[in-house]
């Protein structure tokens, strides 16, 4: 069993978040209730890549992880067991500590790749930019603009 990350943050939502403990327990347990084999190492991997690629947001204060902005959360085969493998109820999310979280991670990514002059990670987080504020109505203007006005020095300087 492989899950991508939209399945990550499917088994999340159903329960509005998980430990990265729960989750890869609740993997383990689908995985072997269907008489298929995960990889923890890979798993554990999968979680990184979709918590560098916003499909999963960390709250540092309870150590969960709950779904990002870029995530299209969809359940993975055998989800519908989950709340029956992973027992823990409906999490309340303070979405305002979450945003707070989310706004200061990729503050800083944004001082990072702005530093670097890296062109294709400004126009990824760009993208993210739109995804914060179309998933939570998360006003990150200042953010955007100052990413477009970076892109278009180095597009400028290019020239």
């Amino acid at each position: 069993m492989d899950p991508t990350l939209d399945e990550l943050a499917g088994a999340i939502d159903l329960f509005g978040g998980l430990s990265r403990e729960e989750l890869v327990r609740g993997f383990e347990d689908i995985s072997a209730r269907m008489g298929d084999h995960i990889d923890i190492e890979v798993l554990n991997l999968r979680i990184d890549e979709a918590i560098e690629k916003y499909y999963l947001v960390e709250m540092a204060s309870r150590e969960l992880l709950v779904v990002g902005p870029a995530a299209l959360p969809e359940l993975p085969e055998g989800g519908e067991d989950l709340p029956h493998l992973i027992l823990v109820g409906m999490r309340e999310i303070d979405m305002e500590e979450v945003e707070k979280s989310v706004r200061e991670r990729i503050g800083r990514e944004v001082e990072i790749v702005i530093s670097k002059k890296d062109r294709n990670q400004m126009e990824s987080l760009l993208d993210v930019c739109y995804d914060l504020e179309m998933w939570m109505g998360m006003n990150v203007e200042d953010i955007r603009k100052r990413l477009e006005e970076k892109m278009d020095q180095i597009t400028d300087g290019e020239k």
